[in-house]
């Protein structure tokens, strides 16, 4: 619980932990696996990221809970509880993408055209990231609709918002479907 990153780990990662990170996840999440990230940038153009937790790190390859995990294929989710994919010292804990302090990450980043949403480049990397805010999905509207903030997050929000806007619409344009289904939850 009270393990932190060695720095010769961090040595090797692309250090992401001044951008504006954030998760954004149902109610009650403890297993955030993925955050995001969004800076505009002079020229028209956007730097947008997605991070997704590096569980590699702490689960070498053919070992027995590599294994398990993927006989496992992902956690499952019932009415009482979870069955999760990987011990939850690990999915709750060490590779939670949680707002309290640095994570190791895979991340993509992409420039993109703010306007058409066009990606004009992409990178991947290993990185280090710390996350600013671990929002709900409530909480992440109620932040993009306060015309009062406009911090980082905030902002940074409002412009993936309006990206994924722009992306859905191309979508639709070109004929994709939209296929809703009801989903279940029990309180």
């Amino acid at each position: 619980k009270n393990w932190t990153i060695p720095d010769s780990e961090v040595k090797k990662r692309v250090d992401f932990r001044i951008l504006p990170i954030c998760s954004v996840d149902p109610p009650g999440c403890t297993d955030i696996d993925d955050a995001l990230h969004y800076v505009k940038e002079n020229d028209g153009i956007a730097e947008v990221g997605v991070h997704i937790a590096d569980v590699s790190h702490f689960i070498r390859p053919n070992t027995a809970i590599d294994d398990e995990a993927a006989n496992r294929g992902t956690t499952v989710y019932l009415c009482d509880k979870r069955i999760d994919m990987v011990p939850g010292l690990l999915s709750s804990n060490l590779c939670s993408l949680r707002d309290d302090g640095d994570r190791l990450a895979f991340s993509v980043v992409w420039k993109m055209n703010i306007e058409t949403a066009e990606i004009v480049s992409y990178s991947f990397h290993k990185s280090i990231i710390r996350s600013r805010k671990s929002l709900t999905y409530g909480e992440a509207q109620l932040i993009i609709d306060d015309p009062s903030k406009n911090d980082d997050v905030t902002l940074g929000l409002r412009g993936l918002n309006s990206l994924a806007k722009k992306l859905k619409k191309k979508r639709l344009d070109a004929g994709a479907l939209t296929l809703a289904s009801a989903e279940v939850r029990f309180h």
